[in-house]
């Protein structure tokens, strides 16, 4: 059963963002075919940032949550290789950074483990 697919574009900052927002969910429906996606616009949260000096707000800093059957039996480096190169157009352009959260169906509708402290290293 797939998932019904989301699409959120909260905080779009700019024109410039959205028409970066646009392409990048172009991209990565093509390249992923996900059931579930969610991409928020986070530039204005880094726009006094040294890179982004000078620069039109917006377009710049996303995250990204995606849930696609592609990311079956790749490691979390390969799922982020794999974003990373469906928007290599986007990142030529002015996209900055990106923070990715990439599953497949199965680890999405698992319930969430909460994390464990680190341990202080004394016995």
């Amino acid at each position: 059963q797939r998932l019904a697919r989301q699409m959120t574009s909260a905080a779009v900052t700019s024109d410039k963002g959205k028409q970066v927002y646009d392409s990048m969910i172009k991209s990565l429906t093509a390249g992923l075919e996900p059931t579930q996606i969610e991409l928020i616009d986070d530039s204005m949260a880094h726009a006094g940032h040294a890179p982004m000096k000078g620069k039109e707000p917006g377009g710049t800093h996303f995250k990204l949550r995606v849930v696609s059957q592609k990311f079956e039996g790749m490691p979390v480096v390969r799922r982020h290789q794999l974003v990373y190169g469906l928007l290599q157009e986007q990142f030529s352009q002015g996209l900055h950074a990106l923070n990715i959260v990439a599953k497949t169906p199965a680890e999405a509708a698992a319930p969430s483990r909460p994390r464990s402290p680190p341990s202080s290293g004394s016995a």
